[in-house]
């Protein structure tokens, strides 16, 4: 059972390709791919697609379908997320991307996105975090942030604990590049933009309503994989190093603050998971670190899996 899903973010387009064994209900990944083309960048300020964005989206699809071809995948699934969900002009986007590639994307809502990037990111996680206490995950992407938690109580994954998981999630207008271009888009950032950035957060964290005491965070996407990154000083990003380190809160006000002082060239030369990502590493670093602070984690697992994995169970289960 071989199929292909595609996660089109705010700043990234990733694409894997995998197998199933349904019997074990273990992801078998042939290839796992990101691109940073930066669809939604400026569309806080208007809320249009720019037709750019659009040209780059339709190039990279023509080339992830070609290659999901050449690795006889039966299906291809395609997701969109925040920028597009709330873009005024999505309709004509799709309408483009589907003319131009046979794509069909299927919209999230926040509570889908939330949802399945939870069972992505915690899936193979669950045995090591002791899988009958309550696990909370964090998504900072580059249009939105999900706040999800759940008790898996079974194993392995099946359609039955798929459905029967009582999820709580939160899906939050705050992000790397929103709070980029409104705060901090100076490199490096001034100290009076660093705290109106945290105000910002702050207030929006005020949204969540649900307990997340003893709980075990994980967190995916771009910031926090980089985050596992910078900790372990890569020149390049390998995942399986990545995959499941533990940082802590003390690591990562260090990082921020290291981070913070230096200048967009400086950041560029740390390694190649920089590329495309120096000039909102901060902002997204600065939700995490308001987070955990707020609701008094201590530590973080990563996941370098996420929406995609989770698009994936929720296909061949």
């Amino acid at each position: 059972m071989r199929k292909t899903v595609i996660d089109i973010g705010t700043n990234t387009i990733l694409m894997l390709i995998a197998d199933f064994d349904k019997q074990n209900s273990v992801i078998k990944p042939l290839l796992d791919i990101q691109k940073i083309p930066r669809l939604g960048k400026g569309v806080d300020k208007n809320r249009n697609i720019p037709p750019e964005s659009v040209e780059k989206a339709i190039e990279i699809l023509n080339e992830y379908k070609k290659i999901s071809n050449e690795h006889k995948s039966e299906q291809i699934i395609t997701t969109a997320t925040s920028f597009i969900r709330d873009a005024n002009n999505r309709d004509e986007f799709i309408k483009s991307v589907n003319e131009s590639t046979g794509i069909k994307i299927e919209i999230l809502s926040g509570e889908d996105e939330a949802r399945w990037t939870f069972w992505g990111g915690v899936y193979d996680k669950l045995k090591i975090t002791n899988y009958k206490l309550r696990i909370a995950s964090i998504d900072i992407g580059g249009g939105s942030t999900e706040i999800t938690t759940g008790t898996v109580k079974q194993l392995p994954i099946s359609d039955k604990v798929l459905k029967e998981t009582e999820i709580t999630s939160k899906s939050l207008d705050i992000d790397s590049v929103r709070v980029n271009e409104r705060f901090l888009s100076s490199h490096p950032p001034a100290f009076e933009s660093v705290a109106e950035a945290e105000n910002f957060i702050n207030e929006h964290f005020r949204q969540i309503d649900f307990n997340l005491t003893n709980t075990h965070l994980i967190g995916v996407a771009g910031t926090i994989t980089t985050l596992g990154a910078v900790k372990l000083k890569l020149d390049k990003f390998e995942s399986a190093k990545v995959d499941g380190l533990v940082i802590t809160i003390d690591e990562i006000e260090h990082i921020l603050s290291t981070l913070s002082a230096q200048s967009l060239e400086e950041l560029y030369l740390m390694g190649d998971y920089m590329t495309g990502r120096a000039d909102i590493i901060i902002p997204g670093i600065l939700i995490l670190k308001c987070f955990i602070r707020k609701f008094g984690f201590e530590k973080i697992t990563i996941s370098t899996k996420g929406l995609r994995y989770g698009i994936f169970l929720r296909e061949v289960l």
